[in-house]
C-alpha cells in the first residue's frame, strides 16, 4: 500500500464520522458548507470543526443546569398582566414572547436609559459607593485605562467595607490588554472570574464569548446595556464611542441577578446566591413591565432570534432599530422585509463606519436586497454608534447587549431586557429619531452603482458573516 491510499483510506475514516455527527446536528443552512470542508480538506476540515464547530457548551450547560432536553415552546394561553396594553395586536405579542421565552414579565420597575459613559459612568460608580452586601459585575471589556482605573477603586473600596463582590470578564474580550484590572482586584482579594480562559483545554469553545453587561448592587439597583467598561465611551475620548445603558430598580433584578449566578458558576464551578430584590414604595408605584431574556450557545432555541421574529410579525406602524453591526441571516432578512412590505416603518440606523472593515463589508453587501423591498437604511453620523435598540410600535422595546448579528444571535451569551411601557418606548423612540436626524439615508441608487470589485469584495465578505 503506497502512501497515497493510506492517506486516502485515514481520511475517509476521519471524516465520514464527523459528516455523520454533522448531519445529525447541525442546521441545513451551515450543514453543506461543513460537509464541503471536511471532504475536501483532509484532516484540516475535521480539525477546524472539532474546535469550532461542536457546541459543547450546549452539553455542559445542560449537565450544571439538569437538562435533559431541548427547550421546547409552550403552546397554550398566557394570563395578560398588563392593564393598560389591551389590543389583540398587544396580546398576540404577549402571547408569542411568553411562549418562547419562560421567564414571567415582572411589573413595578423603573428602567432609565443612560446615554453614553457621561451618565452611566457616574451612575454606576455611585452605586458601587452606596453598595453595602454585594456587588456581581459582569462586563465583556474592562480595560485598566482611566475609566477602569476608577472602577478597580470604587470595586477595592466597597470589597473595605466588607461587601461581598464578583467580578466576571470575558477572556477574548477583555484580553491581555486589561489583565491588569482582574490581578488588581484579585490582590485585593475580591473574587475574579474568567469567561472560557484562553488554554489548552478550553481550545474547542474558543469561539465563544460571554458579551453580557450585567451589574446588580445590593438587590437594588443594577445596570444592563451594550456599555463596557472602557475610556472610549467616556466623552472626550480620541476614539470615542456613543452607546445605550440602563439603570434598573424592581423585580427584573431578580432574574438579572439569577444570570450573573448561572454564569459565575458556568465560569467558576461554585455555586453563589445573591442578596433578594429589596422591595420599596417607589418601584411598586411603577408600571413598567420587564423581563431578562439570557441567550447563548447553551440554548439551541435561539430564543433572541424568535423574539425579534415575532415583534416583527406583530408590528403594525413602525420597528425602529439601532444596531452597530447589522447582518441579520436571510430569515431575519425576510421578516424585516415582509414587515415593511406590509406597510411598517421599517428604519435601520447603522454606523457609516464600524470599528472592523471586514464588517463594513459584509454589511454593505447585506444592504441591496433589504433597500429593495421597502425597508430603510440610514448611515449614522460620528462618533461610532455601539448602541442596541429595538422599538416597535411606541409600546414595546428591546434593549441590552444583542447585535443584529449571527455571532450574537448564534454564538455569544447574551443578555436583553424586553420591555412593555408606553412611556420608555416614548423617551427610547425619541432617542432613535435624535440619531435618526444625524444619519443619512442609504439609496438603491448608490449602493447598485457601486463597482463590480467593491461588490465582489463585500458578497466575499458577506461569506464569513456567520462568525464575524
Amino acid at each position: 500500500m503506497n502512501w497515497f491510499t493510506f492517506l486516502l483510506i485515514l481520511h475517509t475514516l476521519v471524516a465520514l464520522p464527523v459528516c455523520v455527527h454533522i448531519l445529525l446536528t447541525k442546521h441545513e443552512s451551515v450543514a453543506p458548507a461543513w460537509i464541503g470542508l471536511v471532504l475536501v480538506s483532509p484532516f484540516v476540515g475535521a480539525g477546524l470543526y472539532w474546535i469550532i464547530g461542536i457546541n459543547r457548551v450546549e452539553r455542559r450547560a445542560r449537565r450544571l443546569r439538569g437538562r435533559k432536553a431541548r427547550y421546547i415552546p409552550r403552546f397554550k394561553d398566557h394570563a395578560l398582566p398588563f392593564k393598560d396594553l389591551a389590543t389583540a395586536q398587544q396580546r398576540q405579542i404577549f402571547q408569542f414572547e411568553s411562549a418562547v421565552h419562560d421567564a414571567p414579565f415582572l411589573g413595578g420597575n423603573d428602567v432609565t436609559p443612560l446615554i453614553g459613559g457621561g451618565q452611566a459612568f457616574p451612575a454606576m460608580l455611585a452605586a458601587i459607593a452606596a453598595a453595602k452586601n454585594s456587588i456581581a459585575l459582569s462586563v465583556y471589556i474592562f480595560d485598566m485605562d482611566e475609566v477602569g482605573k476608577r472602577f478597580v477603586e470604587a470595586l477595592t473600596a466597597a470589597h473595605a467595607r466588607g461587601v461581598k463582590i464578583y467580578v466576571l470578564v470575558d477572556e477574548i474580550g477583555s484580553g491581555s490588554k486589561s489583565r491588569a484590572a482582574d490581578d488588581d482586584l484579585a490582590r485585593a482579594g475580591i473574587a475574579t472570574a474568567r469567561f472560557i480562559p484562553q488554554k489548552i483545554k478550553f481550545l474547542p469553545v474558543v469561539n465563544l464569548r460571554n458579551h453580557r453587561k450585567i451589574m446588580v448592587v445590593d438587590g437594588q439597583v443594577g445596570f444592563i446595556g451594550g456599555m463596557n467598561i472602557c475610556l472610549n465611551y467616556r466623552p472626550g475620548s480620541s476614539q470615542p464611542v456613543r452607546d445605550l445603558h440602563f439603570k434598573v430598580t424592581g423585580p427584573v433584578l431578580g432574574q438579572m441577578a439569577a444570570v450573573f449566578e448561572e454564569d459565575w458558576g458556568f465560569a467558576t464551578g461554585a455555586a453563589i446566591a445573591l442578596p433578594g430584590v429589596v422591595a420599596n414604595a417607589a418601584t411598586a408605584e411603577q408600571p413598567q413591565y420587564a423581563r431578562i431574556v439570557p441567550d447563548g450557545p447553551d440554548n439551541p432555541f435561539q430564543r433572541t432570534l424568535w423574539i425579534l421574529l415575532g415583534a416583527l410579525a406583530l408590528s403594525q406602524k413602525s420597528v425602529h432599530i439601532l444596531t452597530p453591526y447589522f447582518l441579520p441571516n436571510q430569515v431575519l432578512s425576510h421578516a424585516l422585509a415582509i414587515a415593511a412590505l406590509r406597510g411598517v416603518d421599517v428604519s435601520v440606523v447603522v454606523p457609516a463606519k464600524t470599528d472592523i472593515k471586514l464588517v463594513d463589508w459584509a454589511m454593505t453587501a447585506k444592504l441591496q436586497e433589504l433597500l429593495e423591498h421597502g425597508v430603510k437604511i440610514y448611515s449614522g453620523g460620528a462618533p461610532f454608534d455601539h448602541s442596541k435598540l429595538m422599538v416597535v410600535d411606541d409600546a414595546w422595546a428591546l434593549v441590552g447587549s444583542s447585535n443584529w448579528d449571527q455571532r450574537s444571535l448564534r454564538l455569544n451569551f447574551e443578555a436583553n431586557l424586553e420591555c412593555y411601557d408606553q412611556g420608555l418606548a416614548a423617551t427610547l423612540e425619541d432617542h432613535f429619531q435624535a440619531m435618526l436626524r444625524e444619519a443619512k439615508p442609504v439609496s438603491l441608487k448608490a449602493v447598485s452603482a457601486l463597482p463590480v470589485a467593491i461588490r465582489l469584495r463585500n458578497n466575499l465578505a458577506r461569506l464569513f458573516t456567520p462568525y464575524l
